[in-house]
C-alpha cells in the first residue's frame, strides 16, 4: 500500500501557554522571553505565547500584557494568544492599540462534553456558542486576521466519558458557520487509538476540505499520541500542535506552594498530562523527510534548558541527543 505523505507541515509549538499553565511554580517573564528567543531561533514560525486570563484562576499569566509588549516584532511568526471571556476579549483589543503583535487568537473553547465545558467554562453549550459567536466578530473587528476555535473531548472526556463522535461534527459545522477561520480538534483525554483519528478526519476534511482550517491537539496521556499525529497526517492533516518536554495539562490549582482557583481538582494523577513533545514529533517528522522548517539541535538544547527552567527531567526521548 502507498503511504502518502505530506511534503510539509506547521508545528505549533504551545509551551509558552498550555505547556506553563499545568506549572505549580511561577516561570519569570525573563524565562518566558528567553523560551520565546529561543523557538524562534529554532525555525518555529507559529508559537502561542500565553493566555489572557482572570490572574484569579491562572496566575501563572499574570505578566501576559507586559510579555505580549515585550515578544519580538519584527519576526516572520505568527503568535497565538488564547484568550475566551469577553472581558479578555477587551484587553486584547487594548493590547493591539499599544503595539502588541497578536496575529492568531483562539477562543471558543467549547468541549463537546458538557460536563466538561461545565467544569472548565462554567456555561452551557449554548452559552458558549453565543458568546463565542460575540467573541470572533470582536475580533475579526479589531483587525485579528486569524481567530480560531477549540472543539474539546472529541474521542472522550476525563469527567464524563464517552461523548458521541456526531456531536463533534455537528460543533465544527457551527464553528465555521459563526466565522471561525479555523478549528483546533482537541483530545484532552489522550483516549483516541490512531483509526479513531484516521476515521474522524476522514469525514471531517469531506466536510471541510480546507487544510488551513484545521489543527489536531493531543494530551499523550496514554502515550498514543504521536501514532495519533501521525494518523492526522495520513488523513490529511497538517497542523499540530506540540510542547517542549511533552509538558502542559489541566490549569493549575497550586502556584509556588499557594491554593489558586486554576480549574479545580485535577482530572488525572499521572505524571504526565501534557503534549506530544516537540522535540520528538519534529525528530519523527523530520526523519520521514517532511519539512517542518525546524532545527532539531536546537529544539534539543531548549528542552535541556527548560528542565533547568522547570527543574525537573521532562517527557522526551530525543532532547539528550
Amino acid at each position: 500500500m502507498e503511504i502518502k505523505l505530506p511534503e510539509q507541515i506547521d508545528i505549533i509549538d504551545i509551551t509558552m501557554r498550555d505547556g506553563l499553565q499545568n506549572e505549580e511554580h511561577y516561570v519569570p517573564l525573563d524565562a518566558k522571553l528567553y523560551i520565546a528567543d529561543q523557538l524562534i531561533k529554532a525555525g518555529f514560525k507559529r508559537i502561542e505565547v500565553g493566555s489572557i486570563s482572570h490572574v484569579a484562576y491562572v496566575p501563572q499569566f499574570k505578566d501576559v500584557d507586559e510579555l505580549l509588549l515585550r515578544l519580538p516584532k519584527d519576526v516572520d511568526v505568527e503568535y497565538t494568544v488564547l484568550a475566551l471571556t469577553p472581558k479578555a476579549i477587551e484587553r486584547v483589543g487594548g493590547l493591539l492599540d499599544k503595539g502588541a503583535k497578536i496575529d492568531r487568537m483562539l477562543t471558543g473553547q467549547i468541549a463537546t462534553s458538557e460536563a466538561y465545558a461545565m467544569k472548565n467554562m462554567r456555561r452551557t453549550h449554548e452559552q458558549l456558542f453565543a458568546e463565542a459567536e460575540k467573541n470572533v466578530k470582536a475580533l475579526h473587528d479589531m483587525g485579528v486576521k486569524k481567530v480560531a476555535g477549540n472543539i474539546g473531548t472529541v474521542f472522550g472526556c476525563p469527567i464524563q466519558g464517552k461523548v458521541p463522535i456526531e456531536r463533534a461534527y455537528e460543533f465544527v459545522d457551527r464553528m465555521f458557520d459563526i466565522g471561525f477561520d479555523e478549528v483546533e480538534h482537541s483530545d484532552p483525554d489522550g483516549i483516541a487509538t490512531p483509526t479513531d483519528i484516521l476515521d474522524y478526519f476522514q469525514v471531517t476534511l469531506q466536510r471541510h476540505p480546507d487544510p488551513a482550517q484545521h489543527s489536531f491537539h493531543i494530551h499523550d496521556i496514554r502515550g498514543m499520541g504521536m501514532a495519533g499525529y501521525y494518523a492526522a497526517m495520513l488523513a490529511g492533516v497538517r497542523t499540530f500542535d506540540c510542547t517542549i518536554g511533552g509538558i502542559g495539562g489541566q490549569v493549575a490549582n497550586f502556584l509556588d506552594g499557594v491554593p489558586v482557583k486554576g480549574a479545580g481538582d485535577y482530572y488525572f494523577q499521572c505524571s504526565r498530562t501534557g503534549l506530544v513533545s516537540t522535540e520528538d514529533f519534529v525528530t519523527m517528522v523530520n526523519g520521514m523527510g517532511v519539512q517542518t522548517g525546524v532545527d532539531e539541535k536546537k529544539t534539543y538544547a531548549l528542552g535541556r534548558a527548560m528542565e533547568k527552567i522547570l527543574g525537573r527531567s521532562l517527557y522526551s526521548f530525543t532532547s539528550g541527543l
